[in-house]
């Protein structure tokens, strides 16, 4: 088997291959609206809750905490169960997480739904790619890509809505309550009906690798030294994006008494960033700028926010947090198409592993953050670190010498590569 070779899946008639990637994308972008607007509420939710910045901090981490569990098992898993019956129990997962999101009215109902919606939420993100890849399994990085998309559009519109909510609870429309939870009863309808949809396609996106041929999963799988070094860049990359997201809308709030870009709509124009930049790589030939995008992104980005933080003012920040994230997007989908697997669990044990290790860091990051602002009174104390995730990854890539043929990452395949080659 050669680096690049992909998986054998069923093949797929094109009009149904667009239908079952407009429904899939369309869910996985419902999907991720916990993740993406509850930082907005964060400073509200805290005086509503009563409760300190450091339990603040594992509220927003909880989200984080839950994925831990299911990113154990989602190669192995998807290696029993195939790509889309993983992609569709994972949105139904979800949508039971936020059922809970929203009837649950106390802080540990609302905190437990957000555990659940991350544990399957962090599945639903490696099952979406390997689904798609299988669908498309010459486009690896555009469908990793078009995957991460996903996830940047919805962060474009859920934080205006949830800045919007909260506008109408200041003007006395609604009360902090039903803002924070009603939209989560919305979306967990729309994904429990939804997921049947995919339900209909067969054998779509299903690998057709007889049992006794089938690659099963090792963790030896993720033990390797190309696949470690993806895994370590990964995490700093996550590490650093979810700790800035999670915590920023309450530094700004908490900081400046007007804020000329409101929370939400840095929020919004940030994912809005993201979904450019990546939009923009999907569109690129395959290999095309892999060594800038790894190596230079993160060292200018990170530099650039850190030094905002401590020298900018309530329009700088947002604006440069904005431009670092046109920047750190393209970074973390070129990463992922160093794993160039020969079957989906495969895939999804690196890829998998890769969110463990990153989301693992964001709580660490989010949670440290809180302690230390409640412990010296000043947030970018503790943001600082979380922006040098950023740097360390661009340095990384460069002296691995990352998107070049002869970079360790090579392929970052697994140790059956080489008697599958004879």
């Amino acid at each position: 088997m050669s680096a690049d070779q992909q998986p054998a899946c069923t093949p797929v008639p094109r009009r149904k291959r667009i239908f079952l990637t407009a429904v899939s994308v369309i869910l996985a972008m419902s999907a991720v609206y916990a993740f993406v607007a509850f930082p907005v509420y964060g400073h509200r939710a805290q005086q509503y809750f009563e409760i300190s910045e450091a339990r603040l901090g594992f509220v927003l981490s909880s989200l984080l905490i839950g994925s831990l569990f299911s990113l154990l098992l989602v190669g192995p898993a998807t290696d029993r169960f195939g790509p889309r019956r993983m992609l569709q129990g994972t949105l139904a997962g979800v949508g039971l997480a936020y059922l809970l999101c929203g009837f649950g009215r106390s802080l540990w109902a609302l905190q437990l739904g957000l555990a659940l919606s991350g544990f399957f939420g962090a599945a639903k993100a490696v099952s979406l790619p390997t689904f798609l890849i299988c669908l498309y399994p010459a486009l690896r990085r555009r469908m990793v890509t078009i995957s991460l998309v996903s996830l940047a559009i919805p962060g474009v519109a859920f934080p205006l809505v949830a800045q919007w909510l909260l506008e109408s609870v200041e003007a006395g429309a609604m009360d902090f309550a039903t803002a924070l939870h009603g939209p989560f009863i919305v979306l967990a309808v729309a994904l429990l009906a939804g997921q049947f949809l995919l339900g209909f396609s067969g054998d779509a996106g299903e690998e057709i690798v007889d049992d006794e041929d089938r690659q099963r999963f090792r963790l030896r799988e993720v033990l390797t030294t190309p696949a470690l070094v993806v895994i370590a860049c990964a995490a700093l990359h996550s590490g650093a994006d979810n700790a800035l997201y999670s915590w920023l809308p309450k530094f700004m709030e908490s900081s400046f008494a007007t804020l000329p870009i409101g929370t939400g709509l840095m929020l919004g124009l940030y994912s809005a960033a993201y979904a450019v930049a990546r939009v923009s790589l999907a569109a690129l030939p395959e290999h095309v700028g892999q060594r800038i995008f790894l190596a230079l992104p993160g060292p200018i980005g990170g530099g650039a926010m850190i030094a905002a933080l401590w020298l900018g003012g309530p329009l700088a920040i947002p604006l440069v947090y904005v431009f670092m994230g046109l920047l750190v997007a393209t970074e973390y989908p070129a990463l992922l198409a160093e794993i160039r697997e020969g079957s989906a669990a495969r895939f999804s044990a690196v890829y998998g592993a890769s969110i463990w290790v990153g989301n693992l860091l964001a709580i660490v990051n989010t949670n440290a953050i809180g302690f230390i602002g409640q412990r010296t009174g000043d947030l970018r104390i503790g943001l600082t670190p979380g922006a040098v995730g950023f740097i360390v990854f661009g340095l990384i890539a460069w002296i691995t010498k990352m998107g070049l043929p002869e970079s360790i990452t090579g392929g970052a395949h697994g140790p059956g590569h080489e008697q599958a080659a004879e």
